[in-house]
């Protein structure tokens, strides 16, 4: 049994870049809906997506509020029996600690329940693309929301987008 904390995976569309987008595309009033208030969705499977059309859109950090914290019915979708035997010794390759699939098998024993985990400051940063060098620093990726303005370790170009989301919410 390996320990682990729970931690929500890196930002990527795992339907596919190009299904996502001509979801949105096709669909956009179901998309910016499924954005706003779908966790699986907007964490996991059209993670990136999502971000670009809140970005693009100026959409107000409250209207994400729902998916700012954990779903309201987080449960296992399994048996007690089967998630515990889960998370203590995985099944296959994968366990707890494999969040793609944990949150939508055994969500509540995995620890996937936890309002912090879906608050905009702990917003899991956008995957390295394929091929590309897996170099992470701490400025690298600034989530969309993050409103802490005074944070150096965002780079400048965040700073100016951030700051005008941190206008709007404080004028109302």
């Amino acid at each position: 049994m390996s320990l682990y904390t729970a931690s929500l995976p890196c930002c990527r569309d795992r339907f596919g870049e190009q299904a996502c987008q001509s979801l949105r595309k096709a669909q956009p009033d179901q998309f910016e809906k499924r954005c706003l208030s779908d966790h699986d969705f907007s964490a996991i499977d059209c993670c990136a997506e999502c971000r670009r059309y809140i970005e693009k859109n100026n959409i107000h950090p409250d209207s994400a509020k729902v998916v700012s914290k954990a779903p309201a019915l987080c449960r296992d979708k399994h048996s007690v029996v089967f998630c515990r035997r889960f998370k203590n010794s995985g099944m296959g390759k994968f366990s707890c600690a494999d969040a793609e699939f944990a949150v939508r098998v055994c969500r509540m024993a995995c620890g996937y329940c936890n309002d912090e985990l879906y608050s905009p400051e702990n917003a899991p940063p956008l995957c390295t693309p394929i091929g590309a060098p897996n170099v992470t620093t701490d400025n690298q990726q600034a989530p969309f929301w993050f409103m802490n303005v005074t944070n150096p370790n965002i780079p400048q170009v965040w700073n100016s987008v951030i700051f005008k989301i941190y206008k709007v919410v404080e004028n109302g």
